[in-house]
């Protein structure tokens, strides 16, 4: 076992919420790599800061293999055995290591959801007497903060290699600011978003919030590859590839569209005009386009003319391994890695 492994696995292992030091170091140097990131693969906005789109469509990227990992909401072994799935004879991880593949998250790290509805029902009871950091909660932010650690770990260790996109869950602040980053208070249950902040600033304080809030955006929201294009959710209309990179700017909704747009509620042909935006024009015809945001049953859902590809299924690991120049076929390309 890689020093690497072993100290992901201790994440996941340790008993205990990470402390405020080892957080706040991780934090600061995966923002640092993600406001630094290669302008080679992820432009730059109008302001030179990093944009809201990764390229990897004409770099010596496009030959690798691509693994597509749908919502992650706090499942920490699911994210631990996406590592040690074995693939062309080495372990993910292992591949990692060697720059021989790419990985890419659609994001939502926070709030286990159905997996965890009773424990925050025991936890809203606990927070409405003004318990904010209450054992429920405790549990459910261990399995958050330790699956951020891996995230945080693996994207300042790879670069290049690992991505994970702004999903409608990475909202720390619980804000609502739809028009620039795409952000809106959740709640399923209870009252997830606002619990979920208050916790985070009670049992550690706002420099935490505040560090957690510019991870997620710093965090890129489409990724085009040779193939295939990824974001969190249907984008909801057409936007242009400026749009996309300038995705910061006052007054857009593209982070919005790409991390909140519900089933059924995209314009028709969002899909084939974002690939006619980011892709060679050769591999248009054959290309799909992958999101999770909803949970689907089975092992995925199309929309769009069968072109998108929605794969996230809450009670199952699975991810969709995408090879270079084959064509993605969702019966065989979508994979169980536990």
């Amino acid at each position: 076992m890689s020093n690497l492994r072993a100290l992901l696995q201790s994440y996941l292992d340790s008993p205990q919420l990470p402390s405020s030091g080892d957080l706040l170091s991780l934090l600061e140097g995966a923002i640092s790599v993600l406001e630094s990131e290669n302008s080679l693969y992820r432009p730059r906005d109008s302001e030179e800061k990093a944009g809201g789109l990764l390229d990897f469509t004409a770099s010596d990227f496009a030959s690798l293999p691509l693994l597509v990992i749908p919502d992650l909401h706090g499942r920490g072994k699911f994210f631990l055995d996406i590592l040690d799935f074995e693939f062309s004879g080495s372990s993910v991880l292992n591949l990692l290591e060697k720059g021989e593949i790419l990985l890419c998250c659609v994001g939502d790290i926070f709030h286990s959801e159905n997996r965890g509805k009773e424990r925050w029902k025991q936890a809203f009871l606990e927070y409405t007497s003004g318990n904010f950091v209450n054992d429920a909660m405790k549990a459910e932010m261990k399995e958050n903060l330790s699956l951020l650690e891996m995230i945080l770990s693996l994207k300042s260790a790879f670069t290049s290699h690992f991505h994970i996109l702004k999903g409608n869950h990475e909202n720390v602040l619980n804000e609502d600011n739809r028009t620039k980053y795409g952000n809106v208070p959740f709640r399923k249950f209870c009252d997830e978003g606002n619990m979920v902040c208050h916790f985070l600033q009670h049992f550690y304080d706002d420099l935490i919030l505040h560090e957690i809030s510019c991870f997620e955006k710093a965090l890129p929201i489409c990724a085009a590859f040779k193939n295939c294009v990824v974001s969190h959710a249907e984008p909801a209309t057409f936007f242009t590839r400026e749009e996309l990179i300038n995705y910061h700017k006052t007054g857009s909704y593209a982070t919005f569209a790409l991390t909140w747009t519900a089933n059924d509620a995209a314009r028709d042909g969002t899909v084939a005009h974002l690939f006619n935006e980011l892709l060679p024009q050769e591999e248009r015809a054959h290309a799909f386009y992958f999101a999770g945001h909803r949970p689907v049953l089975g092992k995925y859902a199309l929309r769009q003319g069968g072109r998108f590809v929605q794969i996230h299924n809450p009670d199952v690991e699975q991810v969709a391994l995408v090879l270079p120049n084959q064509k993605f076929d969702p019966e065989t390309g979508i994979i169980e890695v536990q």
